[in-house]
């Protein structure tokens, strides 16, 4: 091979083969997308309010909705001084507010998420902690999950 073709060839691998690379990382699965949420994306509207709400919606036969509001005010006060930027709210389940879950509003009344009230998070949610999950109870891990991204929301936010 002439001299001028090597480093033709040369420079071509320099910029190709990381591409390359990358392209087989991903097809071939070797590489996995963290979890920057813990809950599930949701959509819908309530009203406007000039705080977060983390919104318990109430059924007559959902025993763990009333068990959430001792976890909800351990997550409020746990998120210090953010904690006047959000409270709880315990509203009738609707077809946008399903019984059974805690829902994340924005103040212009934007549902963002939802966590399971019996800690069955999506898979891969605080995964990063595997041994430390093990010692508590589903509650508990939905509270550490909602605190998690309660705290990133507010971080970025704006309002409230």
């Amino acid at each position: 091979m002439p001299r001028r073709y090597r480093t033709l060839v040369a420079l071509c691998l320099v910029f190709l083969l990381p591409v390359g690379l990358a392209w087989l990382t991903l097809q071939q699965g070797w590489f996995t997308t963290g979890v920057n949420n813990h809950g599930q994306w949701v959509t819908g509207q309530v009203a406007a309010d000039s705080q977060w709400r983390l919104i318990v919606p109430q059924a007559a036969n959902c025993a763990a909705c009333s068990q959430a509001e001792p976890l909800l005010a351990q997550v409020i006060l746990a998120l210090g001084r953010d904690s006047s930027r959000v409270r709880q709210l315990f509203m009738p389940a609707s077809a946008e507010l399903e019984a059974g879950f805690v829902y994340i509003a924005d103040p212009p009344g934007t549902l963002i998420m939802r966590y399971p009230l019996d800690g069955r998070l999506e898979q891969g949610a605080l995964s990063s902690e595997p041994r430390q999950l093990e010692l508590l109870q589903p509650d508990q891990i939905m509270a550490k999950a909602l605190l998690s991204d309660v705290r990133r929301l507010l971080t970025y936010s704006r309002s409230g």
